[in-house]
């Protein structure tokens, strides 16, 4: 169980960082806040549309399965946000993690533990809400996936950072 919360918390913090890389220096400086949210937003809707045909594919959906199936996975991808989120709340009412009392220190390591207990136990969760739609070996294919996007999707935050933004649109 300790190895799939790593795990877990290791592909978050892999998105996380593609996701900041990717919303970095566009091609274009911006004008204005109003449009570099839009270009951050567009960014997201994109990857997300890549996400949603590269598991249909890996998991080969049928039209039926991805009707049922995706309501369930964007439920629970926005559980997770949301569990996230509080996380990052609670996180920024204390001080970095080297200027941290002993209680601080210990509010934190509860918090993270917390984060990853409530994060399996929502995993466990929509896992058996997705049985109910598609096979085990297709959710087992799924946690395959995910893990393979996010490594694409990190992999290319990389190359576009080291060609100064031009590594490929996502």
């Amino acid at each position: 169980m300790t190895r799939y919360n790593y795990s877990f918390g290791k592909q978050l913090l892999m998105v996380l960082i593609a996701l900041m890389l990717a919303a970095q220096s566009p091609a274009q400086p911006p004008h204005g806040e109003q449009r570099s949210a839009r270009q951050a937003d567009d960014r997201l809707e994109a990857i997300e549309a890549r996400r949603i045909a590269y598991i249909t594919s890996r998991l080969s959906l049928t039209r039926e399965e991805s009707r049922l199936f995706w309501p369930v996975y964007a439920e629970y991808n926005q559980r997770i946000e949301e569990l996230s989120a509080a996380f990052r709340a609670r996180r920024e009412e204390l001080p970095e993690v080297e200027l941290m009392s002993e209680q601080e220190a210990g509010v934190f390591v509860e918090a993270e533990l917390s984060r990853f207990e409530e994060a399996a136990a929502l995993r466990r969760e929509y896992t058996a809400k997705m049985a109910e739609i598609i096979s085990t070996r297709q959710i087992a294919m799924l946690f395959e996936a995910e893990r393979a996007f996010n490594r694409m999707l990190f992999r290319e935050a990389q190359r576009r950072q080291r060609h100064g933004g031009r590594g490929g649109d996502f």
